[in-house]
């Protein structure tokens, strides 16, 4: 993966390998599938939102760029309406093969065949950055679709401070606009992404950085060995996963990799 930075747009541009519905059916399929979504019943961070913001558990939720569909999973066993959407149609079907109590299909986020007005929340988590023309229509289909007052949960990569200042202290390549043909993601400047969904209706609840330690030990290559095997353990030492915890909360404000901002649904504009 190499990262460039987009002086013009004030965000980087990663490329490598282009995130194709063919690239994320590879990146989800495993021997440890099933148990992958099965780790994500209790999610303590999906849980925590919605019991913030979902309290009654009334209505129905979509999770648009579902994946490997843990939050989809999480939301059903824990009583809630769902709905999964994904472009990997490969990977759908497998979940719909492992797991037929659950309501996913293959679909684009751009053009949902869903009704005006039927969702009264949406999970948004690590999609909007993967599109080279820019977010707007999906954020056209997150408009239409919401109720009048539905929240929307939002996360994406973004400039942190850390990328911020390594942007400006020119520590990144120069983006060249030849590299559309691997590019895989951007990190984006979330200024400019409220304002955009800002001006389609849409108001800040909260906004929070986070994956402190993701996007620590990113930008920092002599630091990654060491915090790579922190960031990936999975064991069951409490306190192993204790310091990482911390070290996350730690990180996030500096280095956070992605940014965590629910909006609500507030104000009715014209649908371009």
């Amino acid at each position: 993966m190499e990262i460039y930075y987009d002086k013009q747009n004030k965000r980087l541009v990663y490329t490598g390998e282009a995130a194709t519905p063919d690239f994320w059916d590879r990146m989800f399929d495993s021997e440890n599938f099933k148990k992958n979504i099965e780790r994500g019943k209790d999610d303590w961070f999906v849980l925590r939102t919605l019991k913030k913001y979902m309290p009654d558990k009334k209505g129905c939720i979509l999770d648009g760029g579902c994946g490997g569909g843990r939050i989809v999973y999480c939301m059903h066993a824990h009583g809630y309406e769902s709905v999964g959407v994904d472009s990997a149609s490969k990977t759908i079907a497998k979940i719909k093969e492992l797991f037929p109590e659950l309501n996913v299909r293959a679909g684009d986020v751009c053009n949902l065949e869903t009704p005006d007005d039927h969702f009264s929340a949406y999970w948004s988590i690590g999609v909007i950055e993967h599109f080279w023309d820019g977010y707007q229509p999906v954020i056209r289909e997150m408009k239409r679709v919401l109720v009048n007052g539905g929240y929307l949960f939002l996360s994406f990569p973004y400039m942190s401070p850390l990328r911020k200042l390594k942007a400006k202290l020119g520590l990144y390549r120069k983006y060249s606009s030849e590299r559309k043909k691997d590019f895989y993601q951007f990190a984006l400047d979330h200024n400019t992404v409220v304002k955009d969904f800002e001006a389609n209706g849409f108001k800040v609840v909260e906004k929070k950085p986070s994956a402190g330690v993701k996007g620590f030990k990113d930008e920092f290559s002599l630091l990654k060995p060491a915090l790579q095997r922190l960031f990936g353990y999975k064991g069951g030492n409490i306190l192993v996963r204790g310091v990482r915890y911390v070290l996350d909360q730690l990180f996030a404000f500096f280095a956070g990799h992605t940014i965590f901002i629910v909006l609500q649904n507030v104000k009715r504009v014209p649908l371009a």
